[in-house]
């Protein structure tokens, strides 16, 4: 009877780049002399070594891309942040306007202070009127 051998025991051994055969393989097609030359070796070197070299400046920009979108990304948080706060404090300012324009007294101060009295002659005069007219409440800020 005969004797199997199995069949990966004859498998070929290959070198870093995955295509070229070792040179201690021992398949079938090594062991009748039709392993790689040496001028095959180094050439299936020099390609693998660039095929690596690309797929290294791959990644490489690949994280340099993603670096320039985090800090773009950083960058338009940081300018949302603040024209909101440019928004948020444009809005106060308006609201103060509005607030100071219905203010009856801080009107009436303005007149006076443009009619040329002092700032103390006038504030006294607008707390008097103000008194006249019954009420001592001050307006709502």
């Amino acid at each position: 009877m005969a004797r199997n051998l199995s069949l990966l025991t004859r498998l070929p051994r290959l070198e870093q780049d995955g295509v070229t055969h070792r040179r201690d393989c021992e398949c079938a097609r090594c062991d009748a002399g039709f392993g790689p030359s040496e001028q095959e070796r180094a050439e299936a070197r020099r390609r693998f070594g660039a095929q690596r070299a690309r797929e290294r400046m791959a990644r490489a920009l690949t994280r340099a891309e993603e670096r320039a979108r985090m800090k773009q990304a950083h960058v338009d948080e940081f300018v949302d942040a603040q024209v909101k706060a440019a928004d948020d404090q444009v809005r106060a300012l308006r609201e103060a306007r509005e607030r100071a324009s219905r203010d009856e007294r801080l009107a009436a101060l303005w007149e006076l202070r443009r009619a040329g009295l002092s700032l103390r002659d006038a504030l006294d005069e607008v707390e008097k009127r103000w008194a006249q007219q019954g009420s001592n409440l001050r307006p709502t800020d």
